[in-house]
Protein backbone atom coordinates (compact mmCIF):
# COMPACT_ATOMS: atom_id res chain seq x y z
CA UNK A 1 0.00 0.00 0.00
CA UNK A 2 3.02 2.60 0.62
CA UNK A 3 4.12 1.86 -2.82
CA UNK A 4 0.99 2.49 -4.24
CA UNK A 5 1.64 6.20 -1.90
CA UNK A 6 4.71 6.52 -3.29
CA UNK A 7 3.54 5.65 -6.57
CA UNK A 8 0.61 8.47 -6.72
CA UNK A 9 2.91 11.00 -5.92
CA UNK A 10 5.28 10.67 -8.93
CA UNK A 11 1.73 10.55 -11.49
CA UNK A 12 2.78 14.32 -11.96
CA UNK A 13 5.92 13.54 -13.51
CA UNK A 14 6.28 12.66 -17.09
CA UNK A 15 7.13 9.58 -17.86
CA UNK A 16 9.89 7.90 -19.98
CA UNK A 17 7.39 7.88 -22.81
CA UNK A 18 6.25 11.48 -22.61
CA UNK A 19 10.08 12.37 -23.26
CA UNK A 20 10.43 13.64 -26.84
CA UNK A 21 11.31 10.43 -29.37
CA UNK A 22 10.74 7.88 -26.86
CA UNK A 23 7.63 5.80 -27.42
CA UNK A 24 6.81 2.67 -25.07
CA UNK A 25 6.02 0.78 -28.13
CA UNK A 26 9.28 -1.28 -28.00
CA UNK A 27 7.77 -3.21 -24.94
CA UNK A 28 5.41 -5.26 -27.29
CA UNK A 29 8.38 -7.11 -28.51
CA UNK A 30 10.64 -9.70 -26.78
CA UNK A 31 13.88 -7.28 -26.48
CA UNK A 32 15.88 -10.55 -25.29
CA UNK A 33 15.02 -12.25 -28.56
CA UNK A 34 15.77 -9.28 -30.62
CA UNK A 35 19.04 -9.14 -28.84
CA UNK A 36 20.01 -12.81 -30.03
CA UNK A 37 18.54 -12.32 -33.42
CA UNK A 38 20.18 -8.77 -33.86
CA UNK A 39 23.78 -10.01 -32.83
CA UNK A 40 23.63 -13.10 -35.27
CA UNK A 41 22.43 -11.46 -37.96
CA UNK A 42 22.91 -8.30 -38.39
CA UNK A 43 25.82 -7.31 -36.35
CA UNK A 44 28.27 -7.94 -39.74
CA UNK A 45 27.17 -4.64 -41.45
CA UNK A 46 25.85 -2.60 -38.12
CA UNK A 47 28.98 -3.25 -36.29
CA UNK A 48 31.20 -1.92 -38.67
CA UNK A 49 28.43 0.93 -40.91
CA UNK A 50 29.43 -1.31 -43.74
CA UNK A 51 26.96 -0.48 -46.87
CA UNK A 52 26.17 2.96 -44.98
CA UNK A 53 24.29 0.48 -42.23
CA UNK A 54 23.79 2.67 -38.99
CA UNK A 55 26.30 1.59 -36.21
CA UNK A 56 24.97 0.39 -33.36
CA UNK A 57 25.58 2.25 -30.84
CA UNK A 58 26.23 5.48 -32.31
CA UNK A 59 23.21 7.62 -31.84
CA UNK A 60 24.50 10.01 -34.28
CA UNK A 61 23.66 7.01 -37.17
CA UNK A 62 20.46 6.72 -35.31
CA UNK A 63 18.82 10.05 -34.57
CA UNK A 64 17.44 10.68 -37.94
CA UNK A 65 15.73 6.73 -37.95
CA UNK A 66 14.39 7.28 -34.69
CA UNK A 67 11.92 10.21 -35.96
CA UNK A 68 10.12 7.60 -37.47
CA UNK A 69 7.56 5.48 -36.04
CA UNK A 70 8.93 1.73 -35.29
CA UNK A 71 6.36 0.10 -37.32
CA UNK A 72 8.29 2.05 -40.55
CA UNK A 73 11.67 0.62 -39.54
CA UNK A 74 10.32 -2.68 -39.00
CA UNK A 75 8.84 -2.59 -42.21
CA UNK A 76 11.76 -1.32 -44.38
CA UNK A 77 14.10 -3.67 -42.33
CA UNK A 78 11.82 -6.49 -43.84
CA UNK A 79 11.04 -5.25 -47.14
CA UNK A 80 14.51 -3.50 -47.88
CA UNK A 81 14.98 0.24 -47.63
CA UNK A 82 17.87 2.24 -49.50
CA UNK A 83 21.27 0.33 -49.62
CA UNK A 84 19.62 -2.23 -47.10
CA UNK A 85 18.39 -5.30 -48.60
CA UNK A 86 15.11 -6.79 -47.54
CA UNK A 87 15.76 -8.88 -44.22
CA UNK A 88 19.57 -7.94 -44.00
CA UNK A 89 19.77 -10.75 -46.77
CA UNK A 90 19.62 -12.99 -43.99
CA UNK A 91 17.08 -15.91 -43.14
CA UNK A 92 15.25 -14.63 -40.85
CA UNK A 93 11.42 -14.28 -39.93
CA UNK A 94 9.46 -11.25 -39.87
CA UNK A 95 8.58 -11.54 -36.26
CA UNK A 96 12.61 -12.20 -35.58
CA UNK A 97 13.60 -8.89 -37.62
CA UNK A 98 10.66 -6.69 -36.01
CA UNK A 99 12.33 -8.08 -32.62
CA UNK A 100 15.80 -7.14 -33.72
CA UNK A 101 14.94 -3.75 -34.87
CA UNK A 102 12.95 -3.10 -31.48
CA UNK A 103 15.82 -4.24 -29.89
CA UNK A 104 18.24 -1.64 -31.27
CA UNK A 105 15.59 1.35 -31.36
CA UNK A 106 15.63 0.47 -27.85
CA UNK A 107 19.29 0.33 -26.93
CA UNK A 108 19.48 3.53 -29.11
CA UNK A 109 17.03 5.05 -27.01
CA UNK A 110 18.35 3.98 -23.60
CA UNK A 111 21.61 5.38 -24.66
CA UNK A 112 20.20 8.89 -25.66
CA UNK A 113 18.51 9.11 -22.61
CA UNK A 114 21.36 8.42 -20.47
CA UNK A 115 23.27 11.09 -22.63
CA UNK A 116 20.86 13.55 -21.86
CA UNK A 117 21.03 12.39 -17.83
CA UNK A 118 24.81 12.57 -18.20
CA UNK A 119 24.99 16.04 -18.90
CA UNK A 120 26.81 18.87 -16.71
CA UNK A 121 25.22 20.39 -13.77
CA UNK A 122 22.30 23.01 -13.85
CA UNK A 123 24.18 26.52 -13.91
CA UNK A 124 24.31 27.83 -9.89
CA UNK A 125 21.16 29.97 -9.42
CA UNK A 126 18.45 27.84 -11.37
CA UNK A 127 15.97 26.40 -9.75
CA UNK A 128 16.14 22.56 -9.24
CA UNK A 129 12.34 22.85 -8.17
CA UNK A 130 11.77 23.16 -11.97
CA UNK A 131 14.10 20.20 -13.47
CA UNK A 132 13.30 16.85 -13.38
CA UNK A 133 15.31 14.45 -12.76
CA UNK A 134 15.44 11.40 -15.62
CA UNK A 135 16.46 8.73 -13.24
CA UNK A 136 14.04 9.37 -11.37
CA UNK A 137 11.20 9.32 -14.03
CA UNK A 138 12.70 6.16 -15.10
CA UNK A 139 12.51 4.58 -11.26
CA UNK A 140 9.06 5.67 -11.17
CA UNK A 141 8.07 4.73 -14.91
CA UNK A 142 9.81 1.04 -14.84
CA UNK A 143 7.63 0.94 -10.93
CA UNK A 144 4.70 1.75 -12.85
CA UNK A 145 5.38 -0.90 -15.53
CA UNK A 146 5.65 -3.53 -12.76
CA UNK A 147 2.33 -2.35 -11.17
CA UNK A 148 0.52 -3.02 -14.72
CA UNK A 149 2.32 -6.20 -15.70
CA UNK A 150 2.13 -5.37 -18.68
CA UNK A 151 5.80 -6.53 -19.84
CA UNK A 152 5.24 -9.61 -17.87
CA UNK A 153 2.47 -11.42 -19.95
Amino acid sequence: MAALVVASQFLALPSLAETPGYESDTRAYNLAHGRVVFMDKCMRCHESGKKRAPVLGDTGDWKERLEQPLDTLIEHAIAGHGDMPARGDQDVSEQDVAAAVAYVVDRTRTIIVADISSLPPQAAGVSADNVDDPPDRAVVHMFMLMLGKERWR
